[in-house]
């Protein structure tokens, strides 16, 4: 294990810019949680307009649909809390590293330490795979150890990123997950594939998802995908 030097790994802040662009962001939800006696499933699609220019960041929700079944005996049928249909498709946050996902790697690897580096492929060409984990997470709760129980640590946090022959990013993976069996397990991964647009790099493609269960009867599942073009 060492400490990852960013200069040394990638020529990530080539790939920034700060020129006006606008981006066209496609997003599917999926919703999908379930108890005794008690069922809720939620979809929903539509296209947000992410914008950089002098202003910043600006999100505009452009189209929204979506569909809701609900069945419980323990508690009347809701269609949408008010909250929940005021959730933005996309976030400033999101938006901000969709539209400049190499100050977010820049970040994540400034506060990660590289603990495996290999040659690979990634669909079909040659590529060089990093792993990172978090420089502060101590190393007895790294993703691979056992406890003395033969049980896996309660803390998993990973990253891995694919490199091109040149040596700039082709794909990102996030996994974190807390694990308390038998009754918590929580688990959140986000894969990211990019593409280059005069010379700046984007997201591409993003899908995230998020499952937890508790106490074995108790489930919930969150699928987001997202979809990033630029004219």
């Amino acid at each position: 294990i060492y400490t990852l030097s960013l200069h040394d790994a990638l020529p990530i802040y080539a790939l920034r810019s700060d020129q006006p662009i606008k981006a066209k962001v496609d997003v599917e939800l999926k919703h999908r949680g379930a108890a005794p006696l008690h069922l809720n499933d939620t979809k929903e699609s539509g296209r947000v307009l992410v914008l950089f220019g002098p202003r910043g960041i600006e999100v505009r929700e452009q189209k929204r649909t979506g569909s809701f079944s609900h069945f419980s005996v323990w508690q009347s049928s809701d269609p949408a809390a008010p909250e929940e249909a005021e959730n933005p498709l996309i976030g400033y946050n999101e938006a901000r590293d969709l539209i400049d996902p190499a100050g977010m790697i820049g970040t994540l690897l400034s506060e990660s330490t590289l603990v495996d580096d290999q040659a690979v492929t990634w669909e079909g060409q040659q590529a060089r795979l990093l792993v990172v984990r978090p420089t502060q997470l101590p190393a007895e709760l790294e993703a691979e150890k056992v406890s003395t129980a033969g049980q896996p640590k309660p803390i998993i946090a990973e990253a891995k990123i694919w490199l091109g022959a040149d040596g700039l990013p082709l794909a990102l993976e996030r996994t974190q997950a807390i694990r308390f069996p038998p009754a918590v397990k929580v688990t959140q991964q986000q894969t990211l594939t990019f593409q280059q647009v005069g010379g700046r790099l984007l997201v591409r493609r993003s899908t995230e998802t998020f499952s937890g269960t508790a106490l074995t009867a108790l489930r919930g599942a969150d699928t987001k995908k997202v979809k990033v073009t630029v004219d």
